[in-house]
């Protein structure tokens, strides 16, 4: 038996038992902390469903940021400045261990490769942000590198089940 050298590299599943298309490895800091709530998850995959019916293909949800402890959120600060100091970094971020995993930072792509151009179509920010809005309670989708931060804060999904 071969030992896992990234022990945080397993597929997570919904609380119905069902495999999700994420693994615990997407949601880990640097120093492999992750936590994920699992309303979190179950709305993502919502999201990543609700993409695939408008655009009638497979759609793949990346995380760029997910989990982190005080520290990086400070050295986050530090090269991004604080948001209520003009930056856009949060003090309070959803993203902070102690809020129990409910906020990611994502892009999406389509899954098939454009076969003139080479490559995969992303999914723009604005179509992002506007079918994340109809899954999530928060939803921030005006940053220059085009990621589309969304959080559970309010932990229900009484309306989407």
């Amino acid at each position: 038996m071969k030992i896992n050298d990234k022990p945080n590299d397993i597929i997570l599943m919904l609380e119905d038992g069902t495999p999700s298309h994420f693994k615990l490895s997407e949601f880990a800091n640097e120093e492999g902390v992750a936590i994920v709530n699992p309303l979190l998850l179950f709305r993502l995959e919502l999201l990543r469903n609700a993409l695939a019916n408008i655009f009638k293909e497979e759609i793949w949800i990346i995380i760029t940021d997910a989990t982190r402890t005080q520290r990086d959120n400070e050295r986050l600060a530090e090269k991004y400045g604080w948001a209520d100091e003009g930056g856009a970094v949060s003090r309070h971020s959803k993203h902070l261990t102690k809020y129990g995993g409910i906020a990611v930072d994502i892009k999406a792509f389509k899954a098939k490769k454009d076969e003139l151009a080479g490559f995969r179509g992303r999914v723009s920010q604005a179509m992002l942000g506007r079918a994340a809005r109809d899954i999530f309670p928060y939803v921030k989708d005006d940053y220059a590198d085009g990621h589309v931060h969304v959080d559970c804060w309010d932990r229900r999904k009484d309306d989407l089940v």
